[in-house]
């Protein structure tokens, strides 16, 4: 196991950086800087995680990914369905449906394979609609929960470092919020381990579809 003495200087003050940040992004450049100076059996190890993961043998079969969200036609959908929440979710949050499409963490992870950098690229195109699937709001809280789900279901280093390093911070700065990053954290994980794989449905093939049954059906009641 390495020591924390055998951490890459770079890779401390980033961390240091990001504990003393309460930028909700600021474990972004935090985790660029682990997938650019970890070690390289960590690396490995959220790879095979991310691998091995439910779902992962079909999405690398088909390597399906989505064109971007037709915005017009997601507001002509059914209320209540699929499509006309995640169009109300956009709407509500002031969000672009293409923004983390454009992350700089797929190009980081297709720096270490094509299967990995699909896995995910999807996982990103996906990141918004699993605020709908669950329900989560886009609150400091809400994407806490969005995020452990997500390491629940398919482990990867940026989701799994905001689980990780939050809490530290919470202890460090303000230690009466703890129960609540806590409380966030563990209703994620649950929900992520008892929900049917989601990331390797083509989700944009139900945009008509009824949100409340979809759930049903992925166990995301």
């Amino acid at each position: 196991m390495q020591k924390s003495s055998d951490l890459k200087p770079e890779l401390i003050e980033a961390l240091l950086e990001s504990l003393a940040s309460w930028d909700p992004r600021a474990s972004v450049p935090l985790t660029l800087t682990f997938m650019e100076h970890a070690d390289p059996a960590a690396l490995d190890g959220f790879s095979r995680l991310m691998a091995s993961s439910p779902g992962a043998e079909s999405m690398l079969s088909d390597r399906f990914l989505s064109e971007s969200p037709d915005i017009d036609m997601l507001k002509r959908c059914p209320s209540g369905s699929l499509g006309r929440a995640y169009w109300h979710y956009l709407e509500d949050n002031e969000l672009d449906a293409n923004l983390l499409r454009e992350s700089d963490f797929i190009p980081a992870h297709k720096s270490r394979g094509t299967d990995e950098g699909h896995l995910a690229e999807r996982g990103f195109q996906l990141h918004d609609l699993f605020h709908v699937l669950t329900g989560y709001d886009t609150t400091p809280l809400g994407e806490v929960k969005v995020v452990s789900f997500t390491v629940a279901q398919a482990p990867a280093p940026y989701p799994a470092m905001i689980i990780a390093s939050r809490p530290l911070q919470m202890v460090l700065y303000q230690p009466e919020l703890l129960p609540f990053v806590m409380d966030a954290i563990t209703e994620g994980w649950m929900r992520g381990r008892t929900a049917k794989p989601l990331l390797p449905v083509h989700w944009e093939n139900h945009w008509d579809e009824s949100l409340d049954e979809l759930r049903a059906r992925y166990n995301l009641i």
